[in-house]
């Protein structure tokens, strides 16, 4: 991921002229994270959190309300720490320190057995994420947190204008795209991107995740790479029609106004986390937004719902596919 910006807590993200983006975030959970999908950047050391990590974090957030009854201010003073290391630490934005987190849950006098408890939480949160060792140096921080969410998403639902859904790509395909996004990315980068595709469309099929995907026809016209690139992703479309728990949806050329008419490619990530609500994903051609701001959460599944009632369940996408010239043979990834 290439550029981008990190919006921090507290600020409202412009609405300019997407609906979805979010307004306002409080912490635990980190409110807006920004940058762009794609392409090699320069790297942390530490992993972006984990979903187990936003947990603890929402947890040490409730042990110092609700326990020790105490300000940040307060609760720093007496663990002698700064008050900035407190926020920090409750809104996943540094790593996680067992020692400084015992402390605190001394302080504010949480019963032994919940402390155990969060301390086997700390000890999981404080392992990477399956994409950190290998893939990280093609991903930005908020890429990660994103993927970080989506990989303990137990439905996802997204909408997708203009090209053909990232969980649903061929390499070929992914391939192309990442090359006409990049043009300087090397052949390690451009390997690298696919496999970390394959790699998040393998997991979600390995926990039995819903996908729900609704597209613009404009996306099966779309010329990304060869014409051997795009028959062979309208071929993998097609089979993706008859998988379970995968339900795609197609928006005709000729439907009318919808709440989802002037937005980017954005999708909801649905949580089976008490402490972490649902997300927001948005991205735009400058940055990838992430919130779990409740009322941009609301306001997406309402323009899912409203877009995807003028949407058809194709049993087959023949009637809506381009006619694809052929081609010469073609080179490996299109």
């Amino acid at each position: 991921m290439r550029g981008g910006r990190r919006v921090r807590s507290g600020r409202t993200v412009p609405a300019g002229a997407d609906p979805l983006r979010p307004v306002r975030r409080t912490p635990p959970v980190p409110p807006v994270r920004s940058g762009r999908q794609g392409g090699a950047v320069a790297q942390r050391a530490r992993s972006s959190p984990t979903l187990e990590h936003l947990v603890v974090a929402r947890q040490l957030q409730r042990a110092r309300e609700e326990y020790g009854r105490l300000s940040f201010a307060e609760a720093a003073e007496r663990a002698g720490t700064s008050h900035m290391s407190i926020r920090r630490l409750e809104s996943a934005a540094t790593a996680l320190n067992p020692d400084l987190i015992r402390r605190l849950l001394r302080l504010y006098g949480v019963p032994a057995a919940e402390s155990r408890g969060l301390m086997e939480r700390v000890e999981a949160a404080r392992r990477p994420g399956w994409w950190h060792e290998r893939y990280r140096t093609v991903m930005s921080a908020a890429y990660q947190e994103w993927i970080a969410l989506e990989s303990a998403a137990f439905a996802i639902r997204l909408w997708q204008p203009a090209l053909v859904p990232d969980l649903l790509r061929t390499p070929a395909y992914t391939a192309a795209l990442h090359r006409a996004e990049h043009p300087r990315a090397d052949r390690r980068e451009v390997d690298l991107v696919v496999e970390l595709a394959a790699e998040r469309q393998r997991r979600l099929a390995q926990r039995s995740a819903r996908l729900w995907v609704l597209m613009g026809a404009a996306a099966l016209h779309t010329s990304v790479g060869t014409p051997g690139v795009r028959r062979g992703q309208h071929a993998a479309l097609e089979e993706a029609l008859s998988r379970r728990r995968v339900n795609v949806q197609l928006l005709p050329l000729d439907a009318g106004p919808h709440p989802l008419l002037a937005c980017g490619p954005v999708r909801l990530l649905r949580l089976d986390a008490g402490e972490v609500a649902d997300h927001v994903v948005a991205e735009s051609p400058m940055a990838t937004t992430i919130t779990g701001d409740g009322t941009a959460v609301a306001r997406l599944r309402r323009a899912l719902d409203a877009t995807a009632a003028l949407a058809a369940f194709p049993r087959t996408l023949v009637p809506y596919l381009p006619d694809v010239p052929d081609t010469p043979q073609e080179t490996e990834h299109g």
